[in-house]
């Protein structure tokens, strides 16, 4: 449990302490109150069902003190403020830990943190742009990356058609052959 809403759940059970301590020590409300302040400071703030049960039983109780006239009216309306206020902030704190634990978010960010070296070429299934190429050097022969460019169904710029050479390179998939213009790629 945060700092924060430890001290928060502490203090209020201080303030139902003092409250309470104007109860005769034979009243059950009194030792029923002060069990389920423990027990609200006790539960982890993940567990909102538990805590939301807790306390719903610590207000019906609350008000069954302020009903009588074990505690006024004021302090009842400060502990109830108090016991909403803290059961709100513990659903939101659950958010945000369901939120931040959630598997396909997780899963997402550590292969997003992944290096881009440790992704092998091979791994990675071709693509059609992919075949259409391999397709086309195995129809035509060696080929440079304009003419490949030209012979693709989609209109696709000469540079990612290089980019797309490159990857069927570095797979071993395909094989080039001479310098930046004049290169030209072959099975």
């Amino acid at each position: 449990m945060p700092d924060a809403l430890k001290e928060k759940a502490l203090k209020i059970t201080e303030a139902l302490y003092r409250t309470t301590d104007l109860f005769s020590d034979a009243e059950p409300l009194k030792w029923s109150l002060r069990a389920n302040a423990l027990e609200i400071m006790k539960v982890a703030p993940e567990d909102v069902l538990r805590l939301e049960k807790l306390v719903n039983g610590m207000l019906l109780e609350l008000e069954l003190a302020a009903s009588g006239t074990f505690i006024s009216k004021m302090n009842f309306e400060v502990l109830k403020k108090a016991y909403a206020e803290y059961s709100r902030e513990s659903a939101t704190l659950s958010d945000t830990y369901k939120i931040l634990s959630d598997p396909p978010i997780a899963i997402a960010m550590r292969q997003a943190s992944k290096p881009v070296s440790d992704m092998s070429l091979m791994d990675r299934p071709l693509t059609d742009r992919r075949e259409a190429l391999v397709l086309a050097l195995k129809q035509k022969g060696p080929l440079g990356v304009g003419d490949l460019a030209k012979m693709l169904d989609a209109p696709i710029s000469e540079k990612t058609v290089q980019r797309e050479l490159g990857t069927l390179v570095a797979s071993g998939a395909i094989k080039q052959e001479g310098e930046k213009r004049w290169r030209r790629y072959f099975i």
